[in-house]
């Protein structure tokens, strides 16, 4: 039986066009991508927790459905439950798929399930691995997602081209990437958390600190010397590295001198003031059923 073909005319491919898609799992990121993707595409919602389904749809003004009714309607599926998830779910909507008898392409998003190791169920099943964190997507920061599927590349374009750029390469490289740059950030943000707090500087000007310059300062990465201010910073990081100025504890205000640390390590939680890393909290929170990948 020939694989990813719309309804009504077997003979003849999708092309580059998703159809209909459906999001299934209704986390943070499928929730944010069904909001994204809606802008351009029609979307249909689908989570295990139908308290989930029927909230996120009223939020997204989205159709909820059971997963019976998205496959009856769905060109483009994307699979963005938990990880350990991801097989059973599949299994589900393959099952499904030979009752209803219309096929859709499924688009395995979990950047730690490769693709080629989930079960092979008759159906078409690619990968989309995005390197990002969500509240970036829902911010409209484009990214790079990956696909190791080159006779899908163009229809994956299109359909996140709102998203970012798709590029061909192996997909497990994503993960990693987004794991080691989560650890860096956190552990980075906990640093400067310690440093201004320790300073005696108030709560929100830690966090405007963090939100505002280090995430700017990062989306400008790498850095340009043009900038006055940057290449200011630039030459006050070479002397230190250098030696040859004091460190940044030594140039706090005066009353609010803070205890020197190593600049890469991250100092334990006990030592940190509870405010510092409260506004991180979100980081280790309970995911939603159906949550990002």
């Amino acid at each position: 039986m020939t694989l990813g073909l719309r309804p009504g005319n077997p003979a003849e491919p999708r092309h580059n066009d998703p159809g209909t898609i459906a999001v299934v799992g209704l986390g943070r990121l499928g929730s944010v991508l069904a909001d994204r993707l809606a802008e351009r595409f029609p979307v249909l919602l689908n989570d295990s927790d139908p308290a989930v389904a029927r909230r996120v749809a009223a939020e997204l003004s989205l159709p909820d459905m059971d997963q019976r009714e998205i496959l009856s309607a769905a060109d483009t599926v994307l699979l963005c439950v938990p990880p350990q998830e991801t097989a059973a779910a599949l299994r589900r909507l393959a099952a499904l798929t030979e009752q209803v008898g219309r096929r859709a392409l499924f688009v395995n998003m979990a950047t730690s399930v490769p693709t080629e190791d989930l079960p092979d169920l008759g159906v078409e099943v690619v990968g989309l691995k995005p390197v990002c964190q969500f509240t970036a997507v829902a911010l409209g920061l484009k990214t790079v997602l990956v696909t190791s599927a080159p006779r899908r590349i163009g229809l994956l374009r299109t359909l996140a081209a709102d998203l970012g750029e798709v590029v061909l390469g192996p997909e497990a490289c994503v993960g990693p990437a987004n794991r080691a740059a989560t650890k860096a950030a956190l552990r980075a943000c906990a640093e400067l958390a310690a440093e201004l707090t320790g300073r005696g500087l108030p709560t929100d000007i830690v966090r405007a600190a963090i939100r505002n310059v280090f995430v700017g300062t990062a989306l400008d990465y790498p850095p340009s010397d043009a900038n006055p201010y940057t290449r200011s910073v630039l030459e006050e990081i070479a002397a230190e590295a250098a030696g040859t100025a004091p460190p940044a504890a030594d140039r706090a205000p005066a009353g609010h001198r803070a205890a020197v640390r190593p600049p890469t390590v991250l100092p334990p939680t006990d030592l940190v003031p509870p405010d510092a890393l409260g506004w991180a909290a979100w980081a280790e929170r309970p995911v939603t059923p159906g949550g990002p990948a």
